[in-house]
């Protein structure tokens, strides 16, 4: 006991309450990161939301079923000879989409919500708009569109991810159901 007494000088006293300062300090630090970081993913889940309205405007809805319309009887050289103000209107939906696939890539989307929204919008949109693609980095530079066909490869590997875990979720949900049920 007198060894406790002892312990407990001013001296001593001192340090304990510096440990506990020092425990606080990085609590406080380790809350604050995780703070950082849940709103770093909100912040990329209400991006993907925010273009995902943005490709439910009816004015995109139309200028999507346009192009598909367009590209399915149409040629890269048929589109070459329309007037440049036309060029620039078929390729308005392509640069909206490479603009979502360059944050899609750079993971500054939520990828799994944004390839359970628009996966199959993009990778529609990028098998009609083939002619387009080809004939631009035929003519242009090889490399135009690059980050809109990576994604359009990616998002289906995430759906199919996503499906599983759903399927899982729904499983584990009947079990518990199910165990949990109270009798008749």
């Amino acid at each position: 006991m007198g060894e406790l007494v002892g312990f407990l000088t001013l001296a001593g006293l001192g340090d304990v309450a510096q440990a506990g300062i020092a425990v606080t300090g990085a609590l406080a630090f380790l809350g604050a990161a995780w703070q950082i970081s849940i709103s770093r993913a909100s912040a990329k889940r209400a991006r993907v939301y925010e273009y995902a309205d943005r490709f439910n405007q009816p004015e995109i809805i139309r200028a999507s079923a346009h192009f598909a319309e367009y590209w399915k009887d149409h040629s890269y050289a048929g589109y070459k000879e329309l007037e440049l103000a036309k060029q620039m209107e078929w390729r308005m939906l392509p640069n909206i989409i490479e603009e979502v696939a360059y944050l899609y890539n750079r993971r500054l989307l939520d990828r799994n919500v944004a390839a359970e929204l628009l996966g199959i919008y993009i990778e529609r949109l990028w098998t009609v708009g083939k002619p387009l693609t080809d004939g631009l980095r035929e003519e242009r530079r090889p490399d135009i569109y690059t980050e809109w066909e990576e994604m359009q490869e990616d998002t289906p590997r995430r759906q199919i991810k996503g499906f599983r875990k759903a399927k899982r979720r729904r499983a584990r949900h009947r079990f518990f159901r199910r165990l949990f049920k109270r009798p008749s």
